[in-house]
């Protein structure tokens, strides 16, 4: 393999990579959604023009078949006057012989456009099975883009979710609260040997005051609540 086919296909690896990169799974199903309408109006559009065109051909058709008719009608007409000799054989013969060729003309006509509208009819069959088919790939297609759609967003949230999840320190967090933890219990421990320290400080007389209860702000309410109860009796 030459080196050029070598640095093709490696360009051409990273093209579609870098394309592949750049769809969106929600985005790209719902522009083939669009495509579809697209189409699906498209096709409505030109089976209305054709079925405009055979409306039209059977029309004429038609319009053809009732001239046909009365060209008919007359050159029987010219034929039984120069039978009856109301007319005259030559000149009779000779407007029968018209008549007829426009009877003929018309009537090529007529099956000309006849022939047209049913190939038209026949197209918009055909057209008809189409549509319907584009129809129901619509239906599908919204289904299944829903359904990406629902799928690209879970996704989407799950990576967002575990792109943070995989950023976070666990291990150092948990390290810090251990810390913290631990400066708490300190903390704890401290306060506990300060209350040790001031017990240790007092005198004799304030340490048995504290194991009597004497000394404090209730015990001396109490003390002049006795008192004024004495007086009063």
């Amino acid at each position: 393999m030459s080196i050029f086919d070598r640095l093709f296909r490696i360009g051409k690896a990273e093209a579609n990579a870098a394309v592949d990169h750049l769809e969106d799974p929600a985005k790209m199903a719902d522009q083939i959604l669009r495509e579809l309408r697209s189409n699906y109006q498209q096709a409505i559009q030109g089976e209305a023009e054709i079925k405009a065109l055979a409306l039209q051909h059977r029309a004429s058709e038609l319009q053809y078949r009732n001239t046909a008719s009365d060209w008919e009608k007359k050159t029987n007409e010219l034929l039984d006057r120069v039978e009856t000799k109301q007319l005259d054989e030559a000149k009779g013969n000779e407007l029968a012989n018209k008549a007829a060729q426009a009877y003929q003309e018309a009537l090529n006509n007529a099956d000309q456009f006849g022939k047209m509208a049913e190939k038209e009819e026949s197209a918009i069959a055909v057209m008809d099975l189409k549509i319907k088919q584009i129809k129901d790939q619509i239906a599908q297609t919204e289904s299944h883009a829903q359904l990406i759609q629902s799928r690209a967003k879970t996704a989407e949230v799950s990576e967002k979710i575990s792109k943070t999840l995989s950023s976070v320190d666990t291990d150092g967090l948990m390290a810090t609260l251990n810390r913290m933890d631990q400066k708490a219990s300190a903390q704890e421990f401290r306060a506990a040997a300060y209350a040790q320290i001031e017990d240790a400080t007092m005198s004799t007389e304030q340490e048995i005051n504290k194991a009597l209860g004497q000394g404090s702000t209730t015990n001396a309410l109490e003390a002049i609540k006795a008192k004024r109860t004495k007086l009063l009796n």
